[in-house]
């Protein structure tokens, strides 16, 4: 893949991400019109329809309508690549580029192929999750608890996969009692610890801004949209970036420990 460097290039994108930024307000309606949102309403998952026992709720609606929508562009995407890239087959092959750079950086490795696959596809789906709700009738599915800990549990089971893989099982194991048996119950407790970190700090920053912006929106609707879409937009890319970065961390800590 070529390297994007062109000033022109992101200057495009950035037009682009405003562009969608006033597209989506302008598709939801003059904010003078609108009703006070219920800020609790809006946030709170709600049951759209049962299977017998199974309750399926709008972050799960959501997160169907996400993947969907990111199927279908990977399929057009895929069969149209060229050459000579056009501007959005130039920004996705920068964005992969970075996950790469990022993995090569924090894993110490050169060859990304194995990990790419877990690292990217945790970085599209947060950082699609978090943008969706830029698109009228449809809610990011991050604030809800259960997102944030299906990602992290993705991580917790991924870091001993890896681990596994690149130093062998006896290898691997054997790091949870270096220097001492007695570090097996620490070392247990921190994965478990990280796990539920990683959980909580993507739920609580993307619940967060959702409640910020939802009551700025109640208190100045004339001025807010535009601004705080695009607040929205710079906080659900950095959470996805600190999401993968520290998945990175954890997984070159299970390549590299105690060594």
């Amino acid at each position: 893949m070529k390297s994007i460097n062109s000033p022109l290039t992101m200057v495009l994108l950035i037009a682009l991400v405003i562009g969608l930024t006033l597209v989506s307000n302008a598709l939801q309606g003059p904010s003078g019109e609108a009703e006070e949102p219920d800020v609790a309403g809006e946030l709170v998952p709600h049951v759209v329809f049962s299977v017998g026992p199974l309750e399926v709720t709008s972050t799960v609606v959501n997160t169907w309508a996400m993947m969907l929508l990111l199927g279908v562009g990977i399929y057009l995407v895929g069969r149209n690549l060229k050459m000579r890239p056009g501007l959005l087959q130039n920004a996705l092959e920068w964005i992969v580029e970075g996950i790469e750079g990022l993995i090569r950086e924090m894993v110490g490795v050169e060859d990304t192929a194995i990990f790419l696959p877990v690292v990217g596809t945790l970085a599209f789906f947060i950082g699609t999750a978090n943008l969706i709700g830029l698109i009228p009738g449809l809610k990011s599915p991050t604030p809800d608890i259960n997102t944030p800990l299906a990602m992290a549990l993705v991580v917790f089971f991924s870091v001993p996969y890896y681990g596994i893989r690149t130093r062998g099982v006896w290898k691997y194991l054997k790091h949870y009692v270096e220097p001492i048996f007695l570090m097996l119950p620490i070392e247990i407790a921190g994965e478990i610890a990280r796990t539920f970190s990683l959980t909580f700090r993507l739920f609580g920053n993307i619940l967060g801004e959702e409640i910020i912006v939802s009551i700025l929106f109640v208190v100045m609707p004339l001025f807010v949209p535009v601004p705080m879409m695009l607040f929205s937009i710079f906080t659900g890319l950095l959470q996805a970036y600190i999401f993968t970065l520290l998945t990175c961390v954890y997984i070159s800590g299970a390549i590299k420990a105690h060594k």
